[in-house]
């Protein structure tokens, strides 16, 4: 019997299922009002599978060029939603005080823009010099999937500046996708490379790394939050808000200059 056809249904269909799980379980908490953006993308996935699904069973059926644009469309909707996510875990220790949220938004917004020309100018300008398997729009995504990378450190960073222990939700968050888009340009090299004499195996890869990643979303989300939420955290490591404060004002003022 060949189990590749149900093995690769189900790493496609289950992850998608569990998102809805995911975003049951947040609602159900109170977590969607917190991680509106992360909410958002939960079913901004699960809608893009309810189109792709029918395409794939030929229940409906769309030519070649259609199903291309889609496709493309639909990663760059998921890449603008992660950098959404990015900004929101970004943000999460300060969401409470309105000028070091500001603050904190100038600085992401420039490290976020110039870690983005700098992967353009590495790795995008080498994707198109090149000929590859997958289409050259894929070589702009798979670069700004390299920028996520950088900027989720920044997010540890961020935390560790300000002297805050990082949330259980936003660390669950944040360990999901950096799964995610981390090894996503990996795999992407992968299917591009001559060794990929089999597409399906990096097919498997990809949906199995994904299932990992929304198992771990749901794995957080129904966990308790063992430090206090943002409006007091600058606290919990003992280190002041007006230290809080002053360490992001100073380090927006370098940003500016």
């Amino acid at each position: 019997m060949n189990l590749q056809h149900p093995i690769y249904l189900y790493l496609w269909v289950a992850p998608h299922v569990l998102l809805i799980a995911v975003a049951i379980v947040m609602y159900r908490r109170g977590l969607h009002r917190e991680f509106p953006i992360f909410f958002s993308s939960l079913l901004y996935e699960f809608a893009q599978f309810c189109v792709y699904y029918p395409i794939y069973r030929r229940v409906l059926i769309v030519p070649a060029w259609l199903y291309l644009k889609l496709d493309t469309v639909g990663r760059a909707g998921s890449t603008a939603f992660h950098f959404g996510i990015l900004q929101e875990l970004f943000e999460w220790p300060v969401r409470h005080n309105g000028s070091l949220r500001q603050t904190s938004a100038y600085i992401l917004k420039w490290v976020t823009a110039g870690l983005i020309v700098m992967t353009f100018a590495f790795i995008g300008f080498q994707y198109y010099r090149q000929s590859h398997r997958l289409p050259q729009s894929y070589g702009t995504l798979e670069a700004l999937n390299i920028t996520q990378c950088f900027v989720l450190a920044l997010v540890f960073l961020w935390h560790r500046f300000l002297g805050l222990r990082m949330s259980v939700h936003v660390f669950g968050v944040a360990l999901g996708l950096g799964l995610m888009a981390g090894l996503e340009p990996l795999i992407q090299a992968w299917k591009d490379s001559e060794l990929a004499t089999n597409l399906r195996i990096p097919d498997y890869l990809q949906m199995g790394v994904y299932h990992c990643t929304v198992l771990i979303w749901l794995a957080f989300a129904f966990a308790r939050e063992t430090v206090p939420r943002a409006g007091a955290p600058a606290q919990s490591e003992g280190l002041p808000l007006l230290e809080v404060r002053e360490r992001a004002a100073d380090l927006g003022r370098i940003a500016r200059l």
